[in-house]
Parts: C-alpha cells; structure tokens; sequence
C-alpha cells in the first residue's frame, strides 16, 4: 500500500478558513459566460484540482487512480458534441459556418465534405488533421479503428464567439448519397461510433436534393436503436420550395420514409429552416432558433448532468476510501489472528522438535558402542554428582521396556514425530500469511483525500448556485 507520489499527499489541516476557495470567478474577469466558465470549472476539477497550477493540488482523477483507491472515474467534457448529419448538399456545412459567425467549412451542391471536420472553439485560427484530431479529441480516438478515416478527419479551430460557440464543438459529417458513390471508410459504422459520443445528432434533409436517400435513412435506422433521444430532424433549405403546398409535400414524403425506422413516433416533428435572407416574396416558417435552442438546451442538460456526475463522483471516492478503512481494518484482525495462531504452531512445533531430538538421542544411547562407553566412563565419573548420574542413567537401554517393548519402536516414534513436525511446518505456512496494511502515512493521505473530495463538493454546491442564478437572470 505504500506509494511513492509523494505530490498526492492532501496537506488538509492547514487548509484554513483564511484559504477558503471561491466556486468560480466572475465572468468579467474569464470573458466568458457563466455556463462555459461552469463547465471548464469542472473538467479542472477533475484535471487539476481546486487551485490550479498550485503545489498540492490534486484533481479528483489523480485522487481515483490513487493505489489505495483504484477507482476508475471520467472525466466530464468542457463542451457539447453536436454531430450533423443528411445527405449531400443538406446545409449541415452552411449551418456552422451561420452558427459562428465564420466560414470555416466549404459549402456547395458539390460533395464537398466527404470526411468529419470537428469544428471548436479556440485562442487562435488553426486546422488540425488525422493523428492531430485524435490526441486533440482523445475520447474519440476509437475512430481510428476505421480503415482509411484517419486521412478524412479534420478539427477546424475558430475564434469565434458567436452564440454559444465556446461550449459547443460542432462536427460536420460526410454528406451520405447514394449511387456509385465511394467513401473511403464505411460511413455509417462511423456515423454510429460518433453518435456513442455526442450530446445532440441534429438530420438535415435537403428538399431538393437525395433528402430520402437509402444510405441516410438507412443511418437514421441504425442512429434509433440506441440514440433515439439525441435526435432531432429539420427540412433544411426550406427557401428553395417556395410553394406551401410544394414544401407540405416533401415532408409527407420525409414523414413518411422515417416513420418506420424511429423509435420515437409519438414526439416526432419536422421542422423547416433555412438561413436567413431579406428576399423572399412570401415569408416561410423558419424554426433555424430552434435549432439554436435545441443546442442550448443541450449545453443546460450537460451543465446538469456533469454537475451530478461530479457529486457522484465525489460520493463514489468517498465510499471507496471508508471501503479502504474497513477492509484495512479487517485486514489488522485477521494479521492479529494469524500472528497469534502462527505463534502457537511455531511453539508447537519446536516442541516436537525437541521430542525429536530427545528420542534421537535415546535411540543413539540404545547402541551398543554408546552404551558400552556410558557405562565404562561416563558413570564411574559421575559417581559423585548423582543427578547428571541419574540422567545419563536414564539414557540407557532399559531391557526392553522401553516404547512398550515394541522393536524398533523409537525409530517410528522419530517418524511420526518427524512427519508431524513437517505438517505443522505445512499450517503454519498456510496459517501465517500478512496481508498488507495501511501506514500511518496511506492513513493520513486518506484522510486528506477525503477532506479534499468534502471541498471539491462544496465547490459543486457553489456551481449549482452559479447555474441557477444563470436560469434565473436569463428567465
């Protein structure tokens, strides 16, 4: 149990009032807005603690992955993942580009985007490619798997501050046609391995273009069986149709396509949307704020979900480390009652050994050499000393009433004193086994860790506050 991470000692006791951390700092101070600054507050907390960047301060992933420990927790992500998904030509590209306010993806009837372009935001304007992506993204590193996607993954970093950008990372799927189309990875497995990872799957389908296409319903299917509840549908380019009666149409048809491949029927709406321009004839319902407020709602439902994440975090380290008192407790009465049962064979056995040296020394006694010499010598001079007479006297042959006049008695009594002796040896063995304890020093970290993990949850409580005042200045 002993460790040599000396930094993961929680100096606790002198974490005094005066020291008494804040939840987060204003947004002011950051530049950002409270749901981001909450949701960085809490990946450090779990990287790099309550003071980061300060000696001793550990996060509750290094606390977990303590050896006394061993708990295997995860991280929260700072940000929502919203994939778009539909068919070639759909908008998803024009979309983020609206969405932030730059034109990071290329946009087009042609089939542009044939790999993932992860879109987020950062300091400075940068794009990232294949090996890059994955150590950026490392939760997504499983796509690598994926023959030949590796050369068809993209991060496009932007500055941009538009809407809520700062806690959403956006990514651009490939546009899914059909035909003699080739992609150089299978599509959908990818599609389905990202949906295991996102917070939001936003279906575009372009009115004019393949919007039924089989390999985008055949996506959808298999996005239903397990992500149901991530799903949410829209005619894009809804501009292009004119006519009510026309765009009704299309989402019959749309409608009517999905209806056998969701799961959720029963809630099921098809909005249109199409980005905005001053020169329409005829005004046409655009829901493109939904879009903007289903990925808020997104971002509040994370907020929510990673703060509850944290709090049973929190309480899981807690558990596991009265788990740890109490086993290393049990641990201590069994050491107890090993030692004590250990030391009695050991005393056992010695006195069978030592039976077993005094019939060796009785049999050696027997012998007619030895006997013969005791008596010439060894008697005659102890003549004046009666007790050592008496003992050696003692040694000697009886005349065949020693071991109850049996014939090579003392022979066996050595055997079974001897056999006995090794099976004690053999339980003692079995017996006496330590299991390892605590040191005072593992007990202090303990104690510390724990007094941490009690703070970092007055934090979440601060954090819940922040978020609540959010909810209700914006109400």
């Amino acid at each position: 149990f002993e460790t040599s991470s000396e930094h993961l000692l929680i100096r606790a006791s002198t974490m005094g009032k005066d020291n008494k951390r804040e939840a987060v700092n204003t947004a002011d101070t950051l530049g950002m807005s409270a749901t981001e600054r909450i949701l960085k507050r809490i990946h450090e907390l779990y990287e790099k603690g309550l003071n980061p960047g300060s000696d001793g301060s550990v996060g509750l992933l290094s606390i977990a992955a303590d050896p006394l420990l061993q708990l295997k927790i995860y991280k929260p992500r700072k940000k929502v993942n919203v994939m778009l998904i539909g068919n070639h030509s759909a908008g998803k590209s024009s979309f983020i580009n609206w969405y932030i306010g730059e034109s990071v993806q290329t946009t087009g009837v042609a089939i542009e985007t044939r790999g993932f372009t992860f879109v987020t935001s950062g300091r400075k304007r940068d794009t990232l490619k294949g090996d890059a992506t994955f150590a950026f993204y490392d939760h997504i590193n499983g796509l690598s798997k994926f023959k030949g996607i590796s050369e068809n993954v993209f991060t496009e970093i932007s500055t941009s501050k538009d809407r809520n950008f700062s806690c959403v990372d956006l990514v651009d799927s490939p546009g899914l046609v059909d035909g003699e189309m080739e992609y150089p990875f299978d599509v959908t497995e990818s599609i389905v391995f990202l949906a295991d990872h996102v917070d939001l799957i936003l279906c575009f389908f372009d009115p004019i273009g393949q919007a039924l296409c089989k390999r985008t319903m055949r996506t959808i299917e298999r996005l239903n069986e397990h992500h149901a509840e991530k799903l949410a549908y829209y005619m894009s380019k809804a501009d292009q149709v004119e006519k009510e009666h026309d765009r009704q149409r299309v989402l019959i048809q749309i409608t009517q396509n999905l209806a056998g491949r969701i799961k959720n029927s029963h809630a099921f709406k098809l909005p249109t949307i199409y980005l905005p321009r001053d020169d329409l004839a005829v005004p046409i319902p655009n829901a493109l704020e939904e879009v903007c407020d289903d990925i808020d709602k997104a971002i509040r439902l994370t907020v929510q979900k990673n703060l509850t994440t944290m709090r049973d975090d929190c309480d899981a380290i807690v558990a596991e480390i009265v788990k740890a008192r109490e086993l290393n407790g049990r641990r201590r009465r069994d050491n107890a009652s090993a030692t004590a049962k250990g030391w009695a064979l050991m005393v056992f056995g010695w006195t069978v050994l030592a039976s077993l040296f005094y019939v060796a020394v009785l049999e050696a006694c027997a012998t007619k050499p030895v006997t013969t010499a005791l008596r010439t010598h060894a008697l005659p001079a102890l003549a004046a000393q009666p007790v050592f007479r008496d003992l050696v006297e003692g040694l000697l042959p009886d005349g065949g009433r020693r071991w109850f006049g049996v014939e090579h008695g003392g022979a066996m009594v050595m055997g079974v004193l001897a056999v006995t002796f090794l099976i004690i040896q053999f339980v003692k063995s079995r017996v006496w086994k330590l299991s390892p304890t605590m040191t005072k020093r593992d007990a202090k970290r303990l104690t510390g860790h724990e007094t941490y993990v009690k703070e970092v949850k007055a934090v979440r409580e601060e954090l819940y506050k922040e978020y609540f005042k959010q909810i209700h200045d914006n109400a």
